[in-house]
């Protein structure tokens, strides 16, 4: 499955903190501010953006709100942030909420550019004023967002007593899930539902239980986080719509899952990120022309590689293996660029394209390790199973997937990797055990993680 880094959990706690501005219009606007009203302050910018603020919900009630009016209210947000920080070059807090709109933006729109920019902006305020509290935050939510977990634990260390306990608490736990220590993760999950009970915190904790082997579970979470929310992003009620069909599609129920993704985009129509999973449960039904209409849809308006490999992997297995070579070259070069600039948060997504490779192992075998390495957690551990697979080590694929399993991650591809590699091995009747789990927890796991490797 092709899951863009930028879909994470979208909190609320860093805005929340920041003063009020004219950027916090679109701020408020797509994270809803679901943890309570921003700390005021006495500068007049943040009056003005008081009365343009109220003004935005009012205009928001009345409009049709798609993907074009979010994203063109966030780039009037960044442009207002950029101009009032130029004006007010002492305020850092201006910048830091630049840098949340930077990311924000991101996410929305899949360009690593704003992430360069946010980092970019992050880098200057501490050059200008040093590391402080009031960056501790904002810059280990950078470094966690870019997967660069150790960097987010330091710039947590350095989070001063007074900062939300709830964030970091949160933010730890995150760094826990994605480090292989899914007990710790869990347990602050709970007490944070438990204690603060906000959607983003149902969300948290059914994101985890969906790769615990508790499907059900995550989606009760999930419609509890739904429940809960209520603000008025059109991108995060999307998103976590998706993320419901998202948890179907693990459990194979494809006709679900694309209601879930129909009910997203009745939210935020024309997403991206919502087309190409439309895109992706056509193929798996074989309507290979829809998939093939909507990938080339979504890879004219974002660019993105992985829809050009998805892509290719049609046209390949339709004959087409000039289209798919064409295809595939495209995705390596903006896969080459992203590993340049930011190799942690683009490992795991050029993973998959170089799984695909046949020819050329030893180079997704780099790539697994680093990857694993850097978030050792399930999916990253099953991406370097098949990585070792492909490079003739089975036993070291076993190895580590057993492993996971005895830390409590259970998911469907899991156990469907499991089985390969000790077919591999000639261990026939333990492979075909794994992959009755893989099928008892999803029926469509031969279809769905059955990774056929080309090469062109």
């Amino acid at each position: 499955m092709l899951v863009p880094s930028h879909l994470t959990i979208m909190t609320t706690s860093l805005i929340t903190r920041l003063s009020l501005t004219l950027s916090l219009v679109y701020l408020c606007l797509l994270a809803a501010c679901d943890q309570g009203s921003p700390e005021q302050s006495n500068s007049s910018a943040e009056a003005m953006a008081q009365t343009a603020y109220t003004t935005q919900q009012v205009a928001a009630t009345q409009r049709q709100v798609n993907y074009e009016s979010e994203l063109e209210s966030l780039n009037a947000a960044i442009e207002s942030a950029i101009q009032l920080s130029a004006k007010q070059i002492h305020d850092g807090l201006l910048r830091l909420e630049l840098v949340s709109l930077y990311v924000e933006r991101a996410r929305l729109t899949g360009n690593y550019d704003d992430y360069r920019q946010a980092e970019s902006v992050l880098v200057d305020q501490e050059h200008r004023a040093g590391k402080s509290s009031q960056t501790s935050l904002p810059r280990a939510s950078l470094h966690y967002t870019l997967h660069r977990l150790k960097l987010a634990s330091a710039a947590l260390d350095e989070a001063p007593s007074t900062a939300d306990k709830t964030e970091v608490a949160g933010l730890r736990a995150d760094i826990a899930f994605y480090s292989g220590r899914y007990k710790e993760a869990e347990n602050t999950y709970r007490s944070l539902v438990n204690q603060v009970g906000i959607s983003s915190q149902y969300i948290r904790l059914a994101l985890l239980k969906n790769k615990m082997g508790s499907p059900g579970e995550a989606a009760a979470f999930l419609e509890a986080a739904e429940k809960r929310y209520h603000g008025v992003s059109a991108t995060k009620k999307a998103w976590m719509k998706l993320q419901r069909g998202l948890i179907a599609l693990d459990r194979g129920r494809f006709d679900e899952a694309l209601a879930m993704y129909k009910l997203a985009t009745d939210e935020l129509p024309g997403w991206w990120l919502i087309d190409e999973h439309i895109a992706e449960i056509k193929s798996l039904t074989g309507d290979k022309e829809a998939a093939k209409t909507l990938y080339e849809s979504v890879i004219r308006r974002t660019g993105s590689p992985e829809y050009m490999d998805a892509l290719a992997t049609i046209e390949f297995n339709e004959g087409n293996r000039e289209g798919a070579r064409k295809l595939t070259q495209q995705a390596r070069a903006v896969y080459e660029e992203r590993l340049a600039r930011f190799p942690e948060a683009a490992a795991g997504h050029a993973l998959t394209h170089f799984l695909q490779d046949a020819g050329n192992p030893q180079r997704a075998l780099s790539l697994a390790q680093m990857n694993f390495n850097t978030r050792p957690y399930g999916d990253a551990a099953i991406a370097l199973a098949r990585a070792w697979l492909l490079n003739g080590q089975a036993n070291r694929a076993v190895s580590l997937l057993q492993h996971q399993l005895s830390s409590g991650w259970d998911t469907a591809e899991l156990y469907w990797v499991l089985g390969e590699a000790l077919t591999n091995l000639g261990q026939q009747q333990q492979a075909d055990q794994a992959k009755s789990e893989a099928r008892r927890r999803n029926p469509e796991s031969e279809t769905m993680y059955s990774l056929k490797p080309f090469t062109l």
